[in-house]
């Protein structure tokens, strides 16, 4: 199964009981897995049901073989997205936030756009496009730069198990080239960024206004690249904010 579902918790007495429910389908960043969002669910309101894509290689998929490219991600995720029900919202982290960007516009074309699209420190695909990695040494070096924990990077166990999507997703991440002819996007989106990270700065975050014609946000988070994870109460009340703007 491509997505993992987060059970909510027992209802909050505060919440609203007839508040539309929304799917809030997360894309994590490259090699990363859908236990990244799990410590969201405590934190989100019951209204937004929580899953998370499992791209092959990984978790529970970890026996399949790894996708190359954003066009077969895409491909494998659309069926199960189609199939939730109510309005979509999607998020995604880095590289996921490619992964987020091109299955709106499939979803579009299927006559089901999402009601939100949420970016989290990417900048937009094609401007912002990273240089491929060429060795483990180039994946180190990038995952020191971000300030992803390094702790498993001496551990051979950690290296064999993680690398190899992780290093497939960063293909996929260096080729892919959206269609330059491609309409702008009209689904509402939301781009933050962490005030610390080097690598997706306000002007590399504020990339994504070229491709949008919707409303457009761009919110600045406490912390580096992995504010979604460091800064998790930061982020879940700047989309909570953004979603009950649009949603009231």
């Amino acid at each position: 199964m491509s997505l993992h579902r987060f059970a909510s918790p027992a209802p909050d007495a505060s919440e609203v009981p007839d508040a539309p429910r929304a799917a809030l389908v997360c894309f994590p960043h490259a090699g990363g897995g859908a236990t990244t969002f799990a410590p969201w669910r405590r934190r989100l309101p019951d209204r937004l049901d929580l899953y998370a894509y499992v791209a092959p290689g990984r978790e529970e998929r970890g026996r399949e073989a790894t996708l190359g490219s954003v066009a077969e991600l895409v491909a494998d995720a659309l069926p199960a997205v189609l199939a939730l029900p109510g309005p979509l919202v999607l998020l995604g982290h880095s590289f996921g936030a490619c992964l987020a960007y091109e299955l709106t516009h499939r979803l579009t074309a299927e006559g089901r756009p999402p009601a939100h699209l949420v970016v989290l420190a990417a900048g937009a695909p094609g401007p912002t496009t990273p240089r491929p990695v060429r060795d483990d040494h180039d994946i180190e070096l990038l995952w020191k730069r971000l300030g992803a924990n390094p702790a498993g990077l001496g551990r051979p166990e950690f290296r064999e198990r993680f690398f190899p999507p992780l290093r497939a997703d960063l293909t996929a991440h260096a080729s892919f080239r959206p269609p330059s002819n491609r309409p702008l996007l009209t689904t509402p989106v939301t781009v933050m960024y962490g005030d610390e990270d080097s690598d997706v700065t306000a002007d590399a975050a504020a990339t994504w206004r070229e491709l949008c014609a919707g409303p457009f946000r761009l919110t600045a988070i406490p912390g580096g690249h992995f504010f979604p994870q460091n800064s998790t109460t930061a982020t879940i009340g700047a989309l909570v904010h953004a979603l009950d703007v649009q949603f009231g």
